[in-house]
């Protein structure tokens, strides 16, 4: 509806004399600030409540502090799935997968904590909890990785050649026996042990590709730490500092002359401009305050499930295998991981379907043009839907790029 026929349309109503709908107020005496001015609620109705004009109804969306969209989580549960089922028994054929998902990961969880600046109201945006199945996998693909391209003894090699004018091939065979001393520790040594060997002797270590996997998988496994430790932090701070934070949230139907909503629970909230232009409202954020919460225990809980995978990584015995399944695995991480998301799966779609607390389906705008008296009209207001979250959701993640995200100066 253009603006034109909408301020036609009030105008209209407003010559209209229609009996007085609902003058008494069935809440108490409520009451509305307009440009300073206290209205009650029977005031305001007296000439009567109509639909709103050209409106059937409208959504209310989250501005800038949605839960990852229900969609996104599903498809990062999907590609993790398999990968926790491959890393069991051929892990090798996903270390660039695993390496290329961890350092998108990464990137998106910088972007958030830049753009969001640890805000508790969007908590949903920047929530690290699902940063722990990752941390597994480049736990995983360091302690292995040393272990099968044997670096570390390697390593010890090439630091004594530069220090060494000793025998290069006496310094060699020494190398050769301490891995093979090392590998039948721990299990009978087979001829892709041996194989394996002769390829990392006659592969020099600043040749060997395995080698800068494994760096850049301890780098990541590094920044994730620090994004999981940071994520405390200020969850905790802003537990302390702002308990219960306040969340906005937004319509196209508070557009253009909206100034006050009032919803079926005898809540009253003000309308007020976001930068795009479109009307929203600031509600308590209770769900935020739960999930301050949820983001602080939750975190501590999952740092403590990755020294738990650290110590199966490094201590427990690669030739263990009951039933086949080689036990040097980051169990806790995968499993853990795999459970966080598809919580966050079923919180996303419940975030989706449902109002805010304090929002109702059935609501009563308040608009007022020009210097014509405030009217009121009937709405209603669906729930944010994916559309809604995903708007939500890129606009906490994307803000800090102002204007090349927006399109406002």
């Amino acid at each position: 509806m253009s603006l034109s026929t909408f301020c036609v349309t009030v105008l209209a109503l407003a010559a209209t004399t229609a009996a007085a709908q609902g003058t008494s107020d069935p809440c108490g005496n409520l009451t509305v600030m307009i440009d300073d001015v206290s209205f009650t609620w029977a005031e305001l109705a007296e000439p009567g409540i109509q639909p709103i004009p050209g409106e059937a109804a409208s959504y209310l969306r989250p501005n800038g502090q949605a839960l990852l969209p229900w969609l996104y989580t599903a498809i990062i549960l999907v590609v993790h799935i398999p990968l926790v089922i491959i890393r069991v028994v051929r892990w090798e054929t996903v270390q660039i997968w695993c390496l290329a998902t961890t350092l998108l990961t990464v990137l998106v969880y910088a972007q958030a904590y830049a753009s969001t600046h640890f805000s508790g109201a969007q908590v949903f945006v920047w929530t690290p909890l699902p940063l722990l199945i990752d941390a597994g996998s480049m736990a995983q693909i360091v302690f292995l990785i040393v272990e099968d391209y044997h670096l570390w003894i390697r390593a010890k090699l090439s630091y004594r050649r530069l220090r060494s004018t000793g025998d290069p091939d006496g310094e060699a065979q020494d190398v050769a026996q301490m891995i093979r001393d090392e590998v039948e520790a721990q299990r009978k040594w087979t001829s892709d042990d041996q194989a394996r060997l002769d390829r990392c002797l006659s592969t020099p270590l600043h040749k060997e590709f395995s080698l800068y996997v494994a760096i850049m998988a301890l780098l990541l496994l590094c920044a994730i730490v620090t994004l999981q430790l940071l994520g405390v932090v200020f969850a905790d701070r802003a537990i302390k500092t702002d308990p219960v934070p306040t969340a906005r949230w937004c319509s196209p139907l508070f557009r253009p002359f909206g100034v006050a909503l009032r919803t079926g629970e005898c809540n009253i909230y003000p309308i007020d401009r976001a930068e795009s232009g479109i009307g929203c409202i600031s509600l308590s954020g209770k769900q935020q305050a739960g999930w301050l919460k949820g983001t602080f225990w939750g975190t501590l809980i999952g740092i403590v499930l990755e020294c738990v995978d650290v110590v199966i990584l490094a201590f427990v015995n690669s030739s263990w295998r009951p039933r086949q399944v080689r036990m040097r695995r980051p169990w806790c991480t995968m499993f853990c991981g795999v459970a966080v998301l598809a919580v966050m799966l079923i919180f996303g779609i419940i975030y989706a379907q449902n109002q805010p607390p304090g929002i109702t389906g059935k609501v009563w705008l308040v608009v007022k043009v020009g210097d014509m008296k405030p009217m009121v009209f009937s709405a209603h207001l669906a729930t944010s839907g994916l559309r809604g979250t995903i708007i939500g959701w890129h606009d906490g993640l994307l803000g800090s790029w102002g204007p090349t995200y927006s399109g406002f100066t």
